[in-house]
């Protein structure tokens, strides 16, 4: 089991578009392509003074070979479906994790 980390940094400009964009259409959108499972959002929290808010938005998913189909089907549509709505507003990037426990 892997889990599929996307860290965003939110512009204050945008805050609660992009977290009702995350709840109503990222979210969907991840869940629908049947390949993953269980999302979170999370804040993050940091002692250092950021320009906005740092989310990390998780999903659970088979393994490596599931995640290279997403990336080869849908990741380009997901990174201009954010450019397109947020600009240089949200920055973000991605991270996967493994389950040991």
């Amino acid at each position: 089991m892997l889990i599929f980390n996307i860290t965003f940094l939110v512009s204050d400009k945008v805050h609660g578009s992009w977290l009702k964009w995350v709840r109503e259409e990222h979210i969907p959108f991840m869940l629908d392509s049947t390949y993953f499972t269980h999302p979170q959002v999370a804040r993050i929290i940091t002692s250092d003074k950021e320009d906005g808010t740092s989310f990390s938005v998780q999903f659970h998913t088979n393994d490596m070979r599931t995640l290279k189909q997403w990336n080869q089907q849908y990741s380009s549509e997901f990174q201009q479906n954010c450019s397109q709505n947020f600009g240089t507003e949200v920055l973000f990037f991605t991270t996967v994790l493994e389950l040991v426990e």
